[in-house]
């Protein structure tokens, strides 16, 4: 250790400020006891982020669920994994998942929104003209804005890592990803998974037929099909 006049710097430091050396040793012994306290505390603090975040997405599914019934119109929520926020949107057309699942491609959906099914009912003049099999117009949404529900952005450090959607072939890491509500009191099997940057992991399980939402605290691997 390089001396000052003979005197370590320690003890000189001691001297000007008018702290002993041992009153020295000891303040930066307490400094040093906070540092190791707070800093456990700090990394509850994003865990409780991180679950207030899932207790967050769970109850606006619900609400979703719940919505979708009440107003006897098809709702969804839509999660946004660039933005890393979440809303709910509705249509006042009708709409119908398609049976074939829409693709996944490099961690995106392939098509902006999945397909609809045709629910009119078939004439012979649709047969003979052959409007039977053209594409339907895709029904269209807009964010739902009655009431308190309104767009949630995640705090910063949270992100949603991943969704999987019963419609969807595979999980969507990035772009947007829809969970439809129907009025028939039924919405599709999901999973959603999220994280913070302690490494701390959630898993939102979405069961179709009751709405309901199981929220795991940590990453679940689920079998998609």
């Amino acid at each position: 250790m390089t001396k000052t006049n003979g005197i370590s710097p320690l003890v000189h430091l001691a001297r000007r400020s008018g702290l002993t050396l041992i009153e020295l040793v000891i303040t930066i012994s307490l400094v040093a006891l906070l540092v190791t306290i707070m800093a456990p505390a700090l990394g509850a603090l994003g865990g409780v982020q991180l679950k207030t975040s899932a207790s967050g997405i769970a109850g606006a599914i619900r609400f979703g669920y719940d919505l979708a019934a009440r107003k006897n119109a098809v709702f969804r929520m839509v999660f946004d994994l660039e933005e890393q926020a979440y809303w709910l949107e509705a249509s006042s057309q009708s709409f119908r998942l398609e049976r074939e699942k829409t693709e996944v491609e490099q961690g995106a959906l392939a098509e902006e929104e999945p397909r609809q099914r045709s629910s009119r009912f078939v004439s012979r003049a649709d047969i003979e003209s052959g409007a039977i099999w053209q594409p339907r117009a895709r029904a269209s949404f807009s964010e739902y804005r009655e009431g308190t529900v309104k767009k949630v952005k995640l705090p910063e450090g949270i992100v949603i890592q991943d969704v999987w959607v019963q419609h969807q072939a595979d999980m969507v890491t990035s772009g947007p990803a829809y969970l439809y509500f129907f009025p028939t009191g039924m919405t599709e099997r999901a999973v959603i998974h999220l994280a913070d940057d302690s490494q701390n992991a959630y898993t939102l399980l979405v069961e179709g037929l009751l709405g309901t939402v199981k929220v795991l605290p940590s990453y679940v691997e689920e079998t998609l099909e």
